[in-house]
């Protein structure tokens, strides 16, 4: 069996996104523009957006019975571990209605099925045993503190990325008791904020007394990295056409990883990952459009400095 680099932990999920000229106002209502779905979840976007660019990667992740066969081929195709993605009798699979407005503002709403068991569940280490890099993305608190426990000390570099639910599953407490067992966080500028009160603390740079680094996704105004050392601004990379930005993060640390797979440097792996979600925000759904590693490079070439 090939050895993962990479173990991603969080969601595999259907994504059910729509559009709307405006969100309406409450006991109100407005036309859906349209309507699709497509395969998402923050675990299945990242992995399967790494393992396409060449980083052997592996998912953990909690299903049902429901999640369709070919959802499961097409990661499969793309190379990813799928040992560790379990499918659970009883259990749905999650489900994310995803609603965008024609300021590309959005609001999601989300069926969480078997992932929302979460703290009940034995461990999945297998593949992150063997892994040198392990990100934790969304989920219940309660499995992934079992979880930072258990890899602590045992040479793993663990990014923390609890993204959209650092404002509503996670705690003051659950999220100081994990802040410290991992060596990253990863959080856009909202989620940064959100850790930042949690922490108590008004400076980024502040929460590197906890982890070794940040990495700070801000849309369109590209992205920063805090290091003890220093801060590293990196610029975005334009898109050909914006269509949606559903999965835009989850492709920025696929790049991210690819880069630091294959030795490039901080900044160079950010331009990367930026040049990897200007190709998913040129079509609907975050896996419609999943380039190769050579695309990336070609895209990322001009502002790469290795």
């Amino acid at each position: 069996m090939k050895e993962p680099y990479l173990t991603v932990y969080g969601h595999v999920a259907l994504d059910y996104i729509m559009s709307l000229e405006r969100f309406p106002p409450v006991n109100t209502s407005v036309d859906v523009l349209d309507k699709e779905l497509f395969f998402g979840g923050t675990a299945a976007n990242l992995a399967t957006m790494a393992a396409s660019l060449g980083v052997p990667t592996a998912i953990v992740s909690y299903v049902g019975k429901d999640l369709p066969t070919d959802f499961e081929d097409f990661m499969l195709s793309k190379g990813v571990m799928l040992d560790d993605m379990v499918r659970l009798e009883g259990n749905q699979t999650p489900t994310v209605w995803v609603i965008s407005n024609s300021s590309h503002d959005q609001i999601a709403y989300v069926f969480q099925g078997a992932m929302g068991e979460m703290d009940r569940y034995e461990l999945r280490t297998g593949m992150a045993s063997l892994s040198k890099e392990i990100h934790v993305y969304t989920g219940r608190p309660g499995y992934y503190l079992r979880l930072l426990k258990e890899l602590q000390g045992k040479g793993k570099r663990i990014s923390f990325d609890p993204a959209q639910e650092i404002h509503h599953i996670w705690s003051r407490e659950s999220f100081s008791q994990a802040l410290p067992m991992s060596d990253v966080l990863f959080a856009n500028t909202s989620e940064l904020e959100r850790a930042m009160g949690y922490m108590a603390v008004e400076d980024p740079t502040d929460l590197l007394y906890h982890v070794d680094m940040i990495v700070n996704t801000r849309g369109s105004e590209g992205s920063i990295i805090y290091t003890r050392e220093e801060i590293i601004e990196v610029p975005v990379i334009q898109p050909k056409i914006l269509v949606d930005t559903t999965g835009a993060g989850d492709s920025f640390r696929a790049g991210f990883y690819a880069g630091r797979y294959r030795g490039y440097d901080l900044f160079d792996s950010a331009v990367l990952g930026s040049a990897t979600a200007s190709f998913t925000v040129e079509s609907r759904g975050g896996l419609t459009n999943v380039p190769a590693w050579e695309q990336v490079l070609d895209r990322a070439e001009p502002l790469i400095r290795r």
